[in-house]
This record gives structure tokens, C-alpha cells and sequence, in this order.
């Protein structure tokens, strides 16, 4: 009965693929294009359909050198209020047909290419696939009746390939934001764009130390930030601050392994000279003031013989004036006539400039990385901003990049690092570089206890974590890092919701003059009693992840709002995470969950036919 029941699920799944709903089979798209004089003209195209996919292609040959937006609005992105489904952004902002007037707009936070919408009628993921660094994506309400559409409106007056989309039409299990995340992760492992961690772990193993265990960073050392000196150079450089030099990090090791952390993956940030950022793209000589090169290659040992793994912190990104490397040569901001444009954002090094990444490349990240291999670091290093902006050209013509270019040259620098230490990070969700990614810090910058700022929004939901979980470690809020510390129960509920791996920064709260993009939650390592706090801090959370890590080498493929505070993950191998948000106990399939807490089922037994 095993091949009669595999050729029946190989049929229907054949024919779900094959299947086209007919309200599609003459699918159009009003295809409106604004120049930069305000003249706006509209044209309606047929989409190609073919399996369940329906493909616009608008030639660039076509397109208006004075362009300013090109809007592509499908005939089938329609819903009314009061309708049940959705529509979901790529950053987890999602929102429900509630609403009479509104607009909802997201332009930096396309972390993917892509968008999605639920409706009675039609389920379809959106997936920009030329000129994709390009797109944003629009909800509008006029009159209960909703529409959404996808917006090419950056960077436009550098087109160097034809505008194109692909929407997956959806149906039956898939007609929701989970399956919706789940048709881009399907384009995205077709194409061979990233790879499962469970591939990758077989050509990585320090991958699979750092999937079970959390990430602890360490900031050693810094200088004032913001800059009290705009220009920094040797002669006026401000002091740094060394706060947790390499002796006291070894100590903190002892620490961690005496309370009973049972793994965990450092990474030490601010070790180079300067202290952090301190002057990018110079790192050498090691800080002095944390003790020296020869005393960092013995905190490393010493961490890496108490059966941690320990990395570093760089940026082949931020450069700054004080570098005695700095050359205005590489610098991405240019004035027409070719000097520098100089901002005004500082930060540890003076003020702030951008390298071009093929520039970062060629000068700088082979040897460097080969230079700091030297110290004994081993794991996933992480490259400071990386993942956390939207990419954009390079206009020196010594070395111009489109965006497609520019995320080849990021793509190579983090292959480099990966090579050498084992794994590369980030800090961010932009997926241009997901292949050559293991580790994202963080993936929202909001409090997911707030109410979403968009009147049109409803929740954030899991969304790019049901494309990339089991492919890329991530912590989902910002403000969950040091989560354990939190007096807030739920973060640690929701880190669980959202599939994230533990993170803790000790020494987060360094800059003067705006609220810390973490949170106030701090870990310090000045005094033993801080320090051994911080290390039980960490213990509790390696305690709770080594009830769910087994759940990172899996892909979530779907997540339940069961209202009354309840939610239910569901993973690809069949088990399931349920959670409660509750004050009092809760029972959720059958299983008792306990307040602010949850409980991994196993995969449901299969009955054969």
C-alpha cells in the first residue's frame, strides 16, 4: 500500500500544480508609469499564465529614461471589507479587511522581494524578479473596497534589467500568509538563491554548534558616540573606553561554564583599535587598553578550551577619515564633480562614510580576514550593517555598481568570511545575500507589544521566519536581545512564537543622547555581582532554547493565531509549538500549557494505508 499511497499523493500534487483558477486564465495588469515631470500614462497587459503562475514583463527598452515609478496593479489583488483573508508585507506586517479608508506603504522594509494577499476569490505571493532592489508594495482602501499593487520607485534612473513579477497563485492549505511565505522560500531554494541548514552543516560544522546555542556579544571598547569630533584624525582623536578587556572576558568564560552554561558562541565587538567603529577599515593594532594582541589570542584559547566558540566583530562598510588606510577613493558618497559628500551622521570613528563593496573587496577583506584568522577566532563572524540597510548603487565611475553588482561584491565578501572562520552574521533581514548568510542579529526594529503604527496593519506576524527558519538563525525584535533579563515574561513566549535563536549583548547601552535600540536591558560585566548575573541570565536562556533548538534544522511552515491568547507553530517535519499568552493555564490540542509559557509536541504518528 507505501507505493499505491505515494503515487496518489504524487498525482494530486501534479495536479494542484497544473490546476489554474479559471478567473485567472485572463488575468490583467494596469501597468501605470509616472515620469518625473508628473505625466502619468496607463496601459493594460495580459499576464502569461502558466502552472499556477501568472508572469508580468515590462522590457526596459520600453520604459522612459525620465521614469519616476512604474505601478503594476493586477485585476485579482482585490478585496472588500469585511472579507475574510489578509494582505502581508515581507516585513510581518500584516492586516485583515476590516477597514473603509487607509493606506498602508512600505519602501525601506522589503527585506524580500515580495508581497502577498488572501481573498476568498484568489491567494497569490508576488515575487519581483527583475529589478527587485527596486520594488515597494502599496495597500489602498477607498471606499471598503482594498487593492494592492507593486511599486518600482528607486532607484529608477538606473534600470539594467526588464521589470518583471511572478505571481504564485495559491489554493486550498496555502490560501493564507503561511502559505504565501511558503510559495517565496519555494522560489527561493528552486533558483538555488540559499540552502537548508541541514545541507549546510555537513560542509560547516561550527554552523552546528552555533544553531544550538545562543549568541553572547561582548562590547569591549568604545569611543563617544555620537562623535564630539566630527573629522577624526590621530591628532585629535577622542579617548577610548575600555570596559571589558580580554583577562575579564576570559572571566566571564569561567563564569558562564561554572553556573552551567552549557554552550554558547561569543562574539567579541570592539576588540580592534579603536574600540568599536572605532577606525574602519583600519582594525590592527588590537585595542591596547583591553590588554593587546597576545592577550586576545589567550582570551580565545582559553574560551575555546572551556568548549565554546568564539568570533569576531568587523565592518568592510563604515570607514572613517582617522583610518590609515582611509582613501576617498572607495568612498560610495560622491558630489557630481567628484569630492566628497560629507554627512553629518558620526559615529565611534568621527563621521560616517560608506565603502563600495567591490572596493572592500579587492583592498581589504582577503588579507584582513587572513590577519584576524591569526588570532584564533572561530564561528560565525559577524559583519557589522551588512544585511540591516537596503543596498543601493555605487556612482564612481572607477568602479560603478548597479544593485544587482552591488549584492554580488556583498555576497563575495561574505563568502570570504565564511571561508575563513567557518560562518558569517549580519545584522540584519535583506535577503540579497541569504546564500552566503548563516546568522541575521535581529529582524524588526519595533516592540512587538505596541500596536503597529499603520492604521491598516492588524499584527506582525512570522512572516520572513516562515520563509528563512531553518535556513537562516535570527533573533525576531531587537528589543528581545537579553530577553532572559527581561522582567516581561512574554518576550521569551514571543522569541519562541517567532522561532528565534537566543541573543544576549552585554554592554548594549553605549550611546549618549537617544533611546538604545535595544532596550534598557542591559548585561554588564563591571562589577562580579553584575557579571555573574549576566552569566545566569544566560544560563536561563540556554536552559529554555534547549527545549526547541532541535526546531532550528526544521522549517516553519505554519503559524496559528487561535485567539484567546494562544498560537500554534507548525514545523515541516510535523511537530508542533503551542504557545499561551495567558495568566492562567491553557489547553491547546489537547495539552495543558502553562501560563506565559509553551510546549513542543512531537510530529502527530502517521497511520498507513
Amino acid at each position: 500500500m507505501k507505493r499505491a499511497t505515494a503515487f496518489y499523493l504524487l498525482v494530486m500534487a501534479c495536479a494542484a500544480v497544473a490546476a489554474v483558477p479559471p478567473t485567472l486564465h485572463a488575468a490583467k495588469v494596469a501597468v501605470e508609469t509616472t515620469s518625473a515631470d508628473g505625466t502619468v500614462t496607463t496601459e493594460e497587459v495580459a499576464l502569461e499564465i502558466k502552472d499556477s503562475r501568472a508572469v508580468f514583463r515590462w522590457p526596459r527598452e520600453k520604459i522612459p529614461a525620465n521614469v519616476k515609478r512604474i505601478a503594476v496593479w493586477p485585476d485579482f489583488a482585490e478585496a472588500r471589507s469585511g472579507e475574510d483573508g489578509c494582505w502581508v508585507f515581507p516585513n510581518n506586517r500584516m492586516g485583515r479587511f476590516t477597514r473603509a479608508e487607509g493606506r498602508a506603504y512600505e519602501s525601506w522594509g522589503m527585506f524580500m522581494p515580495c508581497f502577498g494577499m488572501a481573498t476568498p476569490r484568489e491567494t497569490f505571493c508576488a515575487i519581483a524578479t527583475g529589478m527587485s532592489y527596486s520594488l515597494s508594495a502599496e495597500v489602498t482602501v477607498q471606499n471598503g473596497v482594498y487593492r494592492m499593487r507593486a511599486l518600482f520607485d528607486k532607484y529608477m534612473d538606473d534600470l539594467y534589467e526588464d521589470i518583471s513579477v511572478e505571481f504564485r497563485l495559491l489554493a486550498g492549505a496555502d490560501a493564507d500568509y503561511s502559505g504565501i511565505a511558503r510559495a517565496y522560500r519555494a522560489y527561493q531554494l528552486e533558483r538555488g538563491a540559499c540552502r537548508p541548514i541541514t545541507e549546510r552543516v555537513k560542509d560547516q560544522p561550527l554552523l552546528d554548534y552555533a544553531v544550538r546555542h545562543p549568541e553572547v556579544r561582548v562590547r569591549m571598547a568604545w569611543k563617544p558616540v555620537p562623535s564630539p569630533v566630527l573629522e577624526q584624525v590621530t591628532r585629535n582623536e577622542p579617548p577610548v573606553k575600555p570596559v571589558v578587556t580580554f583577562d575579564r572576558m576570559a572571566h566571564f568564560a569561567d563564569v558562564c561554564r561554572e553556573v552551567g552554561v552549557d554552550g554558547a558562541e561569543f562574539c567579541l565587538v570592539g576588540w580592534n583599535v579603536g574600540g568599536h567603529d572605532g577606525r574602519y577599515p583600519q582594525i590592527f593594532p588590537v585595542e591596547p587598553t583591553l590588554g593587546g594582541e597576545e592577550r586576545l589570542k589567550a582570551c580565545v584559547r582559553h574560551v575555546q578550551d572551556l568548549g565554546y566558540q568564539i568570533a569576531g566583530h568587523s565592518s568592510f562598510r563604515d570607514c572613517y577619515m582617522i583610518a590609515d588606510t582611509f582613501d576617498s577613493e572607495f568612498v560610495v558618497e560622491k558630489n557630481p564633480n567628484g569630492t566628497l559628500r560629507r554627512g553629518k551622521t558620526t559615529y565611534g570613528g568621527g563621521r560616517l562614510y560608506t565603502m563600495c563593496p567591490q572596493r572592500a573587496y579587492e583592498r581589504f577583506c582577503p588579507k584582513q580576514c587572513a590577519e584576524m584568522a591569526t588570532l584564533g577566532f572561530k564561528g560565525l563572524f559577524y559583519l557589522d550593517v551588512v544585511t540591516a540597510r537596503p543596498i543601493f548603487p555605487c556612482p564612481d565611475p572607477r568602479h560603478r555598481l548597479n544593485n544587482g553588482q552591488r549584492a554580488t561584491w556583498e555576497c563575495n565578501i561574505l563568502d570570504e568570511v565564511r571561508s575563513v572562520f567557518g560562518g558569517s552574521a549580519s545584522e540584519g533581514a535583506y535577503d540579497f545575500c541569504v546564500g552566503s548568510i548563516d546568522s541575521a542579529l535581529t529582524i524588526q526594529w519595533c516592540k512587538p507589544f505596541e500596536p503597529p503604527k499603520c492604521k491598516l496593519d492588524d499584527a506582525y506576524v512570522p512572516f520572513w521566519q516562515l520563509v528563512y527558519h531553518g535556513i537562516v538563525l535570527s533573533t525576531p525584535f531587537r528589543t528581545m536581545i537579553n530577553c532572559t533579563a527581561n522582567p516581561d515574561r512574554r518576550s521569551l513566549l514571543k522569541l519562541a512564537e517567532f522561532g528565534g535563536r537566543p541573543t544576549y549583548y552585554v554592554h548594549s547601552v553605549f550611546v549618549t543622547g537617544r533611546a538604545p535600540s535595544m532596550g534598557t536591558i542591559d548585561l554588564e560585566l563591571t562589577t562580579e555581582e553584575k557579571l555573574r548575573q549576566s552569566a545566569l541570565w544566560i544560563k536561563e536562556g540556554c536552559d529554555d532554547y534547549n527545549r526547541r533548538r532541535a526546531l532550528q534544522f526544521r522549517f516553519m511552515d505554519r503559524h496559528e493565531d487561535l485567539g484567546n491568547g494562544l498560537f500554534r507553530i507548525t514545523y515541516s517535519d510535523g511537530s508542533r509549538l503551542v504557545g499561551n499568552y495567558n495568566d492562567a493555564p491553557r489547553t491547546v490540542d489537547g495539552v495543558q500549557v502553562p501560563s506565559l509559557d509553551y510546549v513542543v509536541l512531537p510530529p502527530a504518528r502517521r497511520t498507513e494505508m
